[in-house]
């Protein structure tokens, strides 16, 4: 199951993220879009009902038509996209023609036996043109919106999963999203990773303003050597290990080479995205979770 997932990825990454056909019958309980309705009201007043979609993944639920056996989950992972956090996911969608580190590996976090949900913006943040970019914090305009919106999902998927550990990873703009989980939600992720973490100083937000004191879960940061983007410069995440003070784990991770970029430095076909180095940087990952679990 492994490597079919893996050259599920390799395939959707090689396209472009295009639509893609699954070998066998996984539009069912393999992939699948769960949307969530009625925790909140819209704050832009319009009529129509609210929903907030993600992809979920779920490797433990192979059965015989997908032609490989199921592996038993580590942990559930909450994927959160940076940028304006938009996927604009539909219901039956198995692939996204995002680029985002994140969403590109989505099958990678998979195959080493993660389940995995790929969060999209809620409906009135994708009517928004800034989407999520903004409004991640709860001093924002609606970032009291946004951490209602991170609770439905990981109140979602912990009732789904009520044995599984859940684990926030967010990269670029979507590590502001990780740390607001852990630092403000009443039920926190059990542990954050941030992925080319928003540093800053940076207009529409930064972790600079986040109380990262105060969190105590366990914390991943992961960086390029050569991440080139002004507000995820490696040497910043250095300093920004240091202010995890109630964490009982933390640990910076930082790696370098890959492939020539196709973007530019703060976009994720580059050493900012872990270009080139995707299933080196999803196995360092995985593997600390999976230690900070045992």
């Amino acid at each position: 199951m492994k490597n079919m997932l893996v050259a599920l990825a390799a395939i959707s990454a090689f396209l472009g993220g295009a639509p893609l056909s699954a070998p066998t019958a996984q539009a069912g309980p393999l992939v699948q879009v769960i949307e969530l309705s009625g925790y909140r009201p819209r704050f832009d007043g319009a009529v129509n009902t609210l929903f907030l979609r993600y992809m979920l993944i779920d490797p433990s639920n192979a059965v015989a038509a997908d032609g490989f056996a199921p592996l038993q989950p580590t942990a559930v992972l909450v994927l959160l996209v940076g940028g304006n956090g938009k996927l604009n996911l539909v219901p039956g969608q198995q692939n996204t023609g995002s680029t985002n580190f994140v969403a590109r590996t989505r099958y990678h976090f998979a195959a080493e036996g993660y389940v995995v949900a790929l969060v999209d913006a809620a409906s009135d943040f994708l009517d928004l043109a800034s989407g999520l970019a903004g409004n991640r914090q709860p001093h924002q305009p609606h970032g009291d919106k946004y951490l209602l919106d991170l609770a439905a999902v990981m109140g979602d998927l912990r009732t789904r999963y009520p044995n599984l550990p859940l684990w926030a990873v967010g990269t670029s703009r979507g590590t502001i999203g990780a740390a607001v989980a852990a630092a403000h939600v009443a039920a926190p992720p059990d542990g954050i990773v941030l992925s080319s973490a928003l540093t800053g100083p940076s207009a529409t937000g930064d972790l600079q303003t986040v109380p990262l004191e105060s969190i105590a879960v366990p914390v991943l940061l992961v960086t390029h050597r050569d991440d080139a983007c002004p507000v995820t410069r490696a040497e910043d995440s250095k300093a920004l290990r240091r202010r995890f003070a109630s964490s009982p784990r933390i640990q910076l991770l930082t790696f370098n080479g890959g492939s020539a970029p196709l973007s530019d430095a703060c976009d994720p076909l580059s050493p900012h995205g872990y270009f080139g180095i995707e299933q080196k940087v999803i196995d360092a990952i995985t593997r600390w979770i999976g230690h900070a679990e045992r």
